[in-house]
């Protein structure tokens, strides 16, 4: 980010060189400019933890450069300190007002050498937590954007198509039980009128709706359980960690994969390409397995439960490798971004809540790890996540 330690701007070439012998001595990087309006170019392209500015240069003061840099909204993520022959209560005034955070007499410099090197740390360490409080910002900024799609996802699907489906099907069945039943009295007060074949075609569309209203229950099911998943995702502080072995997680997640529903299907093939010995990270178990299950789950969707699941291990250097591939549909690469999103989800015909990928990238990254994904559009998919040995 920092194109070196230090920035010198001051029009004698002498005491440039001078600053800059002293500062590199102290195992600082340091560039030195003698012409202030190529320093404001420089500045434009290139960010510096430390600038020193001199006052009294020609062209342009140092005043007037820091009034570009407030102008041009560049002075927020600058640290100036003005490095001036002469320091009047006015200039220092000026100066501190236009942005600048500091001023040294150049005196100083050569009979306070320490102390001026401890205004330069403190310039270091100015940016340090302006970077941190940068990265702070953008997560809170992510949060709440990821916060406002997961309300608005779950909110059209609880009270949008799927709330309305609900209830008209709930309707739909009362009224198909209440025709059937007037049917049946009916017959039973009039014997010989009594359509058996038509109280049996009502009876069994009711079942069919309650078929249908049980897949939609099943459906809040599953969204109730990610957005609790989800929850404890967020929350990695509180997450129980220990040593475990990939390769045995792994080879658990499997053997419960293979037990569910959705594993069952003879015509999905798994492939186990598993390193030697142990593959050993500091980890939650419960959520790094639900990571493995549900990138095997998605597999199994996107090859509509026919073809195969490669599962591969390896250790490079301190890192755990792991990689989940299939052969099923793909995805197309103008969609691979939006994978991680809460309120984005893809499978025709089968319904989702657009959550889980986002929990699996949420659990890897609070465990310091990292997942991507490849794809090509008809021929497979491959997530591959890294992890930190132990």
């Amino acid at each position: 980010m920092f194109e070196k330690d230090i920035l010198l701007i001051d029009d004698s070439l002498t005491f440039c060189e001078s600053i800059q012998e002293l500062l590199e001595d102290n195992e600082w990087t340091v560039d030195f400019i003698t012409d202030p309006i190529k320093g404001l170019d420089i500045v434009r392209e290139k960010q510096y933890k430390v600038i020193l500015l001199d006052l009294k240069m020609p062209n342009i003061s140092g005043l007037d450069f820091l009034r570009k840099l407030l102008e041009e909204q560049l002075i927020a993520k600058t640290y100036v300190i003005v490095l001036t022959g002469e320091i009047t209560i006015e200039n220092a005034v000026d100066s501190l007002r236009l942005g600048a955070k500091d001023f040294i007499q150049k005196h100083a410099v050569v009979e306070y050498t320490d102390m001026f090197f401890e205004r330069i740390n403190k310039g270091f360490q100015w940016q340090y937590f302006r970077l941190e409080n940068e990265k702070l910002s953008q997560q809170r900024k992510q949060a709440v954007e990821e916060s406002r799609l997961i309300v608005k996802s779950v909110g059209h699907d609880m009270s949008g198509s799927y709330y309305a489906s609900l209830m008209l099907r709930l309707q739909m069945l009362i009224k198909q039980i209440e025709k059937a039943q007037k049917k049946l009295d009916k017959g039973i007060e009039q014997e010989n009128e009594l359509d058996l074949e038509k109280i049996s075609e009502y009876l069994e569309k009711s079942i069919d709706k309650g078929r249908s209203i049980e897949r939609l229950l099943s459906f809040f099911k599953e969204l109730g359980q990610k957005l609790k998943y989800l929850g404890l995702a967020i929350d990695s502080e509180n997450a129980h960690k220990k040593d475990v072995d990939i390769n045995e997680l792994l080879k658990d997640a499997l053997h419960l994969f293979r037990d569910s529903a959705a594993g069952k299907n003879l015509s999905l093939f798994v492939k186990e390409n598993f390193c030697d010995g142990e593959v050993t990270i500091s980890a939650s178990q419960e959520d790094i397995l639900r990571v493995f299950i549900n990138l095997f789950e998605n597999a199994a969707k996107a090859m509509d439960f026919q073809g195969d699941l490669i599962v591969t291990t390896e250790k490079v250097r301190n890192q755990a490798i792991i990689k989940v591939a299939d052969t099923g549909c793909g995805i197309p690469e103008e969609y691979l971004e939006k994978i991680w999103r809460p309120d984005y989800t893809k499978w025709e015909g089968q319904q989702g809540t657009g959550l889980g990928l986002m929990i699996c990238k949420k659990v890897i990254e609070n465990h310091g790890g990292e997942i991507t994904v490849a794809s090509e559009d008809k021929v497979g998919t491959t997530f591959t996540i890294k992890l930190e040995l132990i």
